[in-house]
C-alpha cells in the first residue's frame, strides 16, 4: 500500500512539473504564419478519445486486481470517461486565461484556446496535466476496490503514458505545418 506521504509526494512532484513546463515561454517567430500543410488535428480527435477511452478501460478492467464491486465494469467506465474529460478540459481552461489577454470577453477567449495557433491536440506538458487531473480521479476512486494500491497507481500512470504519447506520435506524423 502506498503511503500518503509518498503518494503526496507524487501528487507535488507531478504539480511541479506541470507548472514547470506550462509556464515556459514560448518562442516568437515574427513576421510570420503558421499553416497546417494537411488538415488541422481536430479531425484526429474522435478517434483519440475512443482510443485513449478503450485502452484506459480494458487496461484498468484487466490488469486493475479489481476486487469484487457491483456493476464493476460500468463503474470503471465512468469513472475513466469522466477522468479523461476533465484531463482534456483542464489544458484548454488553462489556455482560455492565456487567452483572455488578447480576447474580449471570455466566450472569445474560450474559442480562441480551441482556435488560435498551430497547435496539436497532445503537447509535452499535456502528459503532466493528464496525470495530475486523472490520478486523483481514477486511483481516488478505485483504490478502495482494488487488491493492491501500489500496482493500481503505476498502472493508471502507464496506460496515461501510453496513450498520450501513441496520440501525440500519431498526430505529429498524420499532420504537418509550417510558419
Amino acid at each position: 500500500m502506498i503511503s500518503k506521504k509518498r503518494l503526496k509526494f507524487a501528487y507535488y512532484f507531478v504539480l511541479y512539473l506541470t507548472l514547470f513546463f506550462v509556464y515556459q515561454t514560448d518562442v516568437a517567430y515574427a513576421n510570420s504564419s503558421w499553416i497546417w500543410l494537411t488538415s488541422s488535428p481536430k479531425k484526429l480527435l474522435p478517434i483519440a478519445i475512443v482510443f485513449t477511452l478503450v485502452i484506459e478501460y480494458l487496461g484498468i478492467v484487466t490488469f486493475g486486481k479489481l476486487k469484487q464491486m457491483d456493476w464493476k465494469r460500468i463503474k470503471v467506465l465512468g469513472i475513466v470517461i469522466a477522468a479523461n474529460v476533465a484531463s482534456f478540459v483542464v489544458p484548454y481552461i488553462m489556455r482560455t486565461f492565456m487567452m483572455k489577454a488578447t480576447a474580449s470577453n471570455w466566450v472569445d477567449a474560450w474559442k480562441s484556446a480551441f482556435n488560435a495557433g498551430p497547435y496539436y491536440i497532445v503537447l509535452f506538458g499535456y502528459l503532466f496535466i493528464t496525470i495530475l487531473v486523472e490520478i486523483p480521479l481514477v486511483f481516488g476512486i478505485l483504490k478502495k476496490h482494488t487488491l493492491s494500491n501500489k500496482f493500481l497507481f503505476g498502472l493508471i500512470i502507464t496506460l496515461n503514458v501510453i496513450t498520450t504519447s501513441i496520440v501525440a506520435i500519431l498526430e505529429r506524423i498524420l499532420y504537418k505545418g509550417q510558419w
